[in-house]
């Protein structure tokens, strides 16, 4: 059977629902002179990929076969990308949360090592800006804070180093979400989670993975800054 062929019975709620879609779809085919199933299928598709073009290949590519880990890559990667050294400011924490959720469903270990000098060079950089926020800090508490971030990230290393160390990812993705607001607006700290989300193997493409990716991608669509507009 042709693609363009396939059928799926839409069922309303209520007639009135109905009787409503029904007149302003027949109102705008009318109008455009456009067949009402072609409307149809715009205002779906629309709907389930977002109008965003970016946010809309990133779903597309998702429903195609990569796994959760290549998408999450790509968002981060995409993310790093801005101007100075600086991120492209996307609200991207449920995305470490989703990473971190998604560890429990990840059933052996195996990692791609190539990334690994190119994730420690991101750590060092993000160790020297907590140093510096650690030297600027004006109270106990804050100093205390970046000290101990620092000292994470010098175990991070210190086990990036070891071939025979087994890699713990989410004490990587928790380290980021606790000092996303510290973090969130350098490309080192976006360019290391891409590194992250592609050394680790295992991600899931199933259809809870994919609907909570997916609701991360839409909802994001809605906060997407003005300034990566077309």
């Amino acid at each position: 059977m042709a693609l363009n062929n396939l059928k799926k019975t839409l069922l309303f709620n209520t007639l009135e629902n109905k009787e409503l879609v029904d007149v302003m779809v027949d109102d705008e085919s009318k109008s455009t002179r456009r067949k009402t199933s072609g409307i149809l299928e715009l205002i779906v598709m629309d709907g389930l990929l977002s109008k965003n073009d970016q946010i809309r290949f990133w779903i597309v590519n998702l429903y195609r076969g990569c796994s959760s880990g290549e998408i999450l890559a790509s968002v981060f990667d995409f993310n790093s990308a801005g101007v100075n050294w600086k991120s492209c400011n996307l609200p991207l924490l449920p995305f470490i949360d989703f990473a971190i959720d998604e560890q429990k469903f990840i059933k052996y270990y195996k990692i791609d090592k190539e990334p690994i000098y190119h994730l420690k060079n991101c750590l060092d950089s993000i160790r020297r800006m907590l140093e510096k926020m650690k030297e600027d800090s004006l109270d106990v508490e804050s100093k205390i804070k970046y000290r101990n971030a620092l000292k994470t990230i010098d175990f991070f290393i210190e086990q990036l180093n070891d071939e025979n160390e087994k890699i713990q990812f989410i004490t990587y993705y928790r380290f980021f979400k606790q000092y996303w607001n510290d973090l969130k607006d350098s490309t080192h700290t976006f360019r290391a989670l891409c590194d992250l989300a592609t050394m680790q193997n295992g991600w899931r493409n199933e259809s809870e993975s994919r609907y909570a990716l997916t609701k991360c991608l839409r909802d994001l669509a809605e906060k997407w800054p003005e300034n990566l507009k077309d």
